[in-house]
């Protein structure tokens, strides 16, 4: 009698090896799991060189809505106990235009991975869409779509919205329009400047948020506030971002003048600080002296400008950094104006760097630079 309880236990054990794990694994989904949305991603505007423009979007399914198809595949009753998911649903918004809807992963369809099983996670494609071209401004969100224990269309809620290429009304000037955009598109703005007027002077603090968008952008780091605040004057999170970077020090050990106006050959030596923090392992603020000839060797100077006598000797080589990349130009008549020298010039804003200003040469460096 022993011996048959044994040979029973072992031929239990061996049938349930024999089954997929999955069918083994899979366990009753919640009402919570059938309304879980996906995660999507990295949305993009292909093209086939000009007849046909379509969308491609990251998808990735949570682990109970895996669970949850799982289990309505392997168990008889599992559409009649709660129903199932059947695809994903692309919903797309064009140009400002009303929502329309896509299907962009379905079971047995055309979007199964070698196996023929459907392709829960991963990059989707949607038909070509006539109306869309490489520079509209796209919203979009997904679902799951599938029917309830009655047959019923049941739908997951909405996941998060993407938007490509968003189009911004900008209070900035006219010739700048187009690289505020690339800079929204890229991330660049921050919050302190979104809706600001971007023709006014950017301050210290100003600049600072823009560094560390510029710093996180060219090293896919995470920028983290300094622990504890040196400054008297600030509390601001940008900032103290900026000095646990590097970017950027007080005016004293005490204070950081966050409302202080900005000229251009600070502006040049901040964001140079960025690259060189990017580019140059082991570079810090305090020993930024000892990186000098390595820094120069990443760029071939161009011709002096006019007034080089004018630009302060710690920022020279930021200067002509900025220069030869491409990022910062002349103000005409081969100069740069990098500061303010006289009286006059202080009272005209002369070399002051403006908010828009400071925006285009951070969307310069990421694309000169990335």
């Amino acid at each position: 009698m022993k011996k048959r309880g044994i040979s029973l236990v072992l031929a239990l054990l061996l049938a349930f090896s024999l089954l997929p794990f999955s069918a083994m694994a899979a366990t009753a989904p919640t009402a919570e799991d059938l309304k879980t949305p996906p995660v999507i991603s990295n949305l993009e505007i292909h093209d086939d060189g000009g007849n046909y423009v379509w969308l491609e979007v990251t998808v990735q399914t949570p682990a109970n809505v895996l669970n949850a198809i799982d289990y309505f595949e392997n168990h008889e009753l599992g559409y009649n106990q709660a129903g199932y998911i059947g695809q994903i649903d692309l919903q797309y918004s064009i140009d400002g235009g009303e929502w329309q809807e896509t299907m962009i992963s379905v079971a047995g369809r055309y979007y199964e991975d070698a196996d023929e099983t459907p392709r829960w996670n991963g990059i989707h494609e949607t038909y070509y869409l006539d109306e869309l071209h490489v520079n509209s401004e796209v919203k979009a969100r997904a679902r799951y779509n599938g029917a309830d224990a009655e047959g019923n269309p049941r739908y997951s809620d909405w996941s998060n919205m993407l938007t490509l290429n968003e189009k911004v009304d900008f209070t900035a000037h006219d010739w700048a329009q187009a690289e505020l955009a690339e800079a929204a598109a890229l991330g660049l703005i921050p919050d302190s400047l979104k809706g600001a007027d971007l023709t006014k002077p950017i301050t210290r603090a100003e600049f600072a948020a823009v560094s560390v968008r510029v710093y996180e952008s060219l090293s896919g780091t995470k920028a983290e506030p300094v622990a504890v605040n040196p400054f008297t004057d600030t509390k601001d999170a940008e900032v103290l971002k900026a000095y646990n970077v590097g970017v950027t020090n007080g005016i004293s050990a005490t204070t950081f003048e966050p409302n202080t106006l900005l000229n251009r050959e600070q502006a040049a030596t901040m964001l140079s600080r960025v690259y060189k923090k990017v580019a140059l392992d082991g570079w810090t603020l305090e020993t930024d002296g000892s990186f000098n000839e390595q820094f120069k060797a990443l760029f071939t100077a161009p011709a002096a400008f006019a007034d080089d006598a004018s630009i302060s000797g710690w920022a020279k080589d930021s200067v002509y950094f900025m220069a030869a990349n491409g990022i910062i130009n002349g103000v005409g008549d081969n100069k740069f104006a990098p500061k303010a020298t006289t009286p006059a010039e202080q009272a005209a804003g002369y070399a002051q760097a403006t908010r828009e200003a400071a925006l285009l040469i951070a969307t310069r460096m990421v694309k000169n630079l990335g």
